[in-house]
This record gives structure tokens, sequence and C-alpha cells, in this order.
């Protein structure tokens, strides 16, 4: 009886593996890459705000734009980056009053 009992324990731990290892096939996981550097040399960065919206950072000194944040978003049915805005980084921590931050 004990030999029997084990015998079914066993097949059930192993129809549970195999349902298992049969989900994990069907499971996506998507790690998002918040930063990708389009180059170096040029100093933009593409950094993902959301799952279909990202920004591109000019951190170069010498581009006319130096501190500018572009946003765009994603549209589905286009299949295209839709711009939604930007902001001055670089003024907005060189100005803080003119944002309406105070100043000691």
């Amino acid at each position: 009886m004990n030999d029997k009992f084990s015998k079914l324990i066993l097949t059930g731990i192993l129809i549970c593996l195999i349902i298992i290892a049969i989900n994990l096939n069907n499971i996506q996981i998507s790690t998002p890459n918040p930063n990708i550097n389009v180059s170096a040399e040029t100093g933009e960065e593409i950094i993902q705000l959301a799952p279909n919206r990202i920004a591109v950072v000019d951190n170069s000194t010498n581009s006319g734009m130096r501190g500018t944040i572009l946003v765009y978003e994603y549209n589905n049915n286009k299949k295209t980056f839709e711009f939604i805005g930007n902001f001055n980084y670089a003024d907005y921590f060189s100005n803080p009053q003119k944002y309406g931050i105070p100043m000691k």
C-alpha cells in the first residue's frame, strides 16, 4: 500500500511539473530598457517614460538645444511617434525663480 501511495504522489508531482513547464513557455516577460544611448558623440539619449511614451534628451554643449527634453507618444493607429511637448531642464535649473521655485 505504501508503494502505491508513493507512486501516486510522484505521478501527481510529475503531472504538475509538466503543466508548469508548458505554462512557462506561454509567458512573455518584457524588460524595459529605460535608457538607450543614441550617440555618445552627439550627447543625445532616448528615455522610455511609459510603455508608449519616450523622451529625447539633448546633453550636447554645442547643439543650440542643450538641456531640451522632447517628449513623443507612440500612436498605435498610425504606427508613428507624435510630438507632445518639450521642456528645457537646463533653464529650469539655471533660473528656478522663473518656474515659481523660491530662492534662498
